[in-house]
């Protein structure tokens, strides 16, 4: 019996890691319970915490055993040096599941950056990795497609529309663009070297991210909506078993808007890895 399996905690920020582990002069803080298999890992985005895949590793524990945490510098886990990219990521996320005594086969669910890291995660330990659950995720050439078709600078863009425009159209190739530092000109490099997943289970889940963003004028949504879906499809060629669903009404944190859609992507890469 692993130690670190307990009952599902509530869900508040207090509650909802209730674990420390430390390793070399790093500690992390992450959650476990459930059962069955494959175990369920979570990763998240660059602007959401791990308390936020509350409602659904609830659910999902139900049927499965859940492992997440904060990465490091996140939440509750301490930093790590920086600055980082994907691949770093991964090889920590890995060396945690083991010192905590989780066995694979892994279900690998990762959000925006989160699902980068789960696709270097599963091309690097594939025999490991049962499915791939990608939440609205980041694809490799999002910057290049999207940052040249962001709307003109205007007098009369808010803040927040300036701060986002800045960074889609150059400002994330620089580490301090992000709280944790990542390197992200890196991490897409290494994104763009993983060209297919066998037969993996994959589901994309595509949110109506751009089309239901208030900071972006109504003119331009249905067409930067139109670039992002057309990323998101570039991920369907990754294994000869992949889907894909829309969540329309979603924002980008679909995890927010509509948690059980993503507990039914879930169900649906489970029933596939378990099938054969």
């Amino acid at each position: 019996m692993n130690k670190y399996v307990t009952a599902a905690p509530r869900m508040t920020e207090r509650e909802v890691l209730p674990h420390k582990i430390k390793m070399g002069d790093r500690e992390i803080a992450f959650a476990s319970f459930g059962r069955g298999s494959p175990t369920v890992v979570f990763e998240t985005g660059l602007g959401a915490e791990s308390v936020e895949w509350g409602t659904v590793v609830r659910d999902v524990a139900n049927f499965s055993r859940v492992f997440y945490y904060d990465r490091a510098g996140r939440g509750k886990s301490m930093a790590a040096p920086k600055p980082r990219d994907a691949l770093m990521a991964v090889e920590d996320l890995h060396e945690w599941l083991r010192a905590t005594d989780v066995i694979g086969p892994f279900l690998l669910v990762g959000h925006s950056l989160g699902g980068l890291l789960m696709r270097v995660f599963a091309q690097r330990y594939r025999a490991e990795v049962a499915g791939l659950v990608l939440v609205d995720s980041l694809h490799e050439d999002q910057f290049d497609v999207m940052g040249a078709a962001f709307p003109p600078p205007d007098p009369s863009d808010s803040p927040p529309l300036t701060a986002i425009r800045q960074f889609w159209t150059g400002g994330w190739k620089k580490p301090d663009a992000t709280d944790e530092r990542i390197d992200l000109l890196e991490s897409v490099r290494q994104g763009r070297e993983i060209t297919s997943l066998g037969d993996l289970p994959i589901y994309v889940l595509t949110a109506g991210t751009f089309r239901v963003m208030p900071l972006v004028p109504d003119a331009h949504r249905e067409r930067l909506q139109g670039l992002w879906e057309g990323l998101q499809a570039r991920f369907l060629p990754l294994s000869s078993r992949t889907i894909q669903s829309f969540v329309p009404a979603s924002g980008h944190f679909i995890q927010r808007d509509d948690p059980k859609a993503i507990v039914e992507a879930i169900r649906d890469v489970r029933r596939r890895a378990l099938s054969g």
